[in-house]
């Protein structure tokens, strides 16, 4: 039996990024790594993270960070999928880009949509499935860390509260499969915004009993 193919497309929280080193977290300890290792051998994990990546919006000297711009050359890259799934958002949240809860919500489901569409355009008869993730919430610890000048204070975190039941709105207008990953983690007690070893481990788990679940 061949391996269930599984694109993960992410920002920070799925690249690894480790606050305290500035640098990435190993791949067992990442949460697509704890994903895989639940997983074994029946499926692989095809992890796309990028730091600082949003759903459609450009930053200023950071356009390769438009997470539509990028999502067609990286189905393109791993096609066939079994499941594709989209977790973007937090980035959005910064105060450049003005955006509420819903309309990041629905950006997302954008970027999947596209997704979808290149997949089937190769693939037309492919049972590949789709899957919204809403990114864990951002919580008050980001007020005094280094990444508060870009964000927009409580009401930052006011927003990324109400992620859990945009993203699973959006997901039902579009009929994708939803995983609420706020759910089973948590921010770090550092910044506030990335997962810490931990909750990548507690988030990687989760998902990987709902991948055997879902397969």
């Amino acid at each position: 039996m061949e391996k269930k193919r599984i694109l993960i497309y992410g920002d920070s929280n799925t690249h690894g990024f480790d606050v305290r080193s500035g640098l990435r977290f190993s791949p067992e300890q990442r949460w697509t790594g704890a994903c895989q290792h639940i997983v074994g051998e029946t499926m692989v994990i095809l992890e796309e993270g990028l730091n600082g990546r949003t759903t459609c919006h450009d930053e200023s000297g950071m356009e390769f960070r438009n997470g539509l711009a990028y999502i067609e050359p990286c189905v393109r890259t791993h096609l066939p999928l079994d499941l594709c799934c989209v977790m973007l958002g937090s980035n959005d949240l910064k105060g450049v880009f003005h955006q509420s809860a819903p309309s990041i919500a629905e950006n997302a489901a954008r970027v999947l949509l596209r997704a979808k569409e290149v997949a089937l355009s190769k693939y037309p008869d492919s049972p590949c499935k789709y899957l919204l993730m809403s990114p864990p919430e951002v919580t008050e610890k980001l007020l005094s860390s280094p990444f508060a000048p870009e964000f927009e204070g409580m009401k930052t975190v006011e927003k990324s509260r109400q992620f859990s039941r945009c993203f699973a709105e959006a997901a039902s207008r579009y009929g994708f499969l939803f995983f609420d990953a706020a759910a089973w983690a948590s921010p770090g007690e550092i910044d506030g915004l990335h997962l810490d070893e931990k909750n990548h481990r507690l988030l990687g788990e989760a998902f990987g009993r709902w991948l055997m679940e879902a397969f």
